[in-house]
């Protein structure tokens, strides 16, 4: 009985992982499968390996010019959110403002209202400004999100108060305290909370293909699907090699760094 109580979670999560990973594990079989051989044979990898697709992948699309899109718009988008993050959670941590808490409930409640329900608004706020088919009109309504806001918040409510008193003591300032004290002594925090959002931002589809419709400003989800409704849509070897190019960053990233991000993210509900 101990040794079922022992195996048995463990066997349970090895069979979770294994069936979130077929798939992609699927994908990537038939994304390395030549094109005349992709439905002869239903098992993965029962063909000689190829790059054939990812060749073609390369060949017929701007891949360059959609990864550095997407890098540009993922980089913008987590960047600024950490740094007004950092600024509005070391105000609403340790400064009393007017109507703080009051002010503090809309940065909480962004969090609750699903980012969809904002496209509309945005796009005409984006339209209006002149800024669709750019950079800026797709990342500035991205920095309104509340989350790292409330989790930086937590985090800074968690530092030891003595520390903090001590350097004002000693004539540290506001900025002193912020970017010499907290966002130092929270670095691992500031990382797990930009490669969260990185992440989110490098897979956002709907946003991208409404404000940035143009060819030269597709990001990669946009470009994905636009070549499955084209010159991929009877190509599916190629049509996989495009999405396996554009999931590997953001899949590395989060191998890579996962015990930290869901550490944070587990943190950031309880702090405070």
């Amino acid at each position: 009985m101990r040794l079922l109580r022992q195996f048995l979670p463990h066997s349970l999560l090895l069979l979770a992982a294994g069936l979130n990973l077929l798939p992609f594990a699927y994908q990537v079989s038939l994304s390395l499968t030549p094109p005349d051989a992709l439905f002869s044979n239903p098992y993965p990898f029962a063909h000689p390996l190829t790059l054939e697709n990812y060749q073609v992948v390369l060949e017929k699309l701007p891949w360059a010019r959609y990864t550095l899109n997407t890098l540009v718009f993922a980089l913008g988008s987590a960047l600024g959110q950490v740094l007004i993050g950092a600024l509005a959670g070391y105000a609403f941590a340790f400064r009393r403002l007017p109507l703080g808490g009051f002010l503090f409930g809309f940065f909480v409640l962004s969090m609750l209202v699903p980012f969809v329900v904002t496209y509309l608004p945005n796009y005409l706020l984006v339209a209006r400004l002149g800024l669709l088919n750019t950079l800026p009109g797709l990342i500035l309504p991205m920095l309104t999100v509340g989350y790292a806001t409330f989790l930086l918040r937590q985090h800074f409510l968690g530092f030891p108060k003595e520390i903090l008193e001590a350097a004002v003591v000693d004539g540290a300032g506001t900025r002193d305290l912020l970017f010499r004290i907290l966002l130092p002594a929270n670095y691992p925090t500031l990382l797990a909370l930009f490669l969260t959002l990185f992440i989110g931002a490098w897979n956002q589809f709907v946003w991208p293909m409404l404000v940035a419709n143009r060819p030269d400003m597709y990001v990669l989800t946009v470009a994905v699907q636009r070549f499955a409704g084209g010159e991929g849509s009877d190509a599916w070897g190629p049509l996989m090699a495009a999405s396996v190019l554009a999931t590997l960053p953001t899949l590395a990233l989060f191998l890579f760094f996962h015990r930290r991000i869901l550490e944070t993210l587990m943190e950031g509900g309880v702090r405070g």
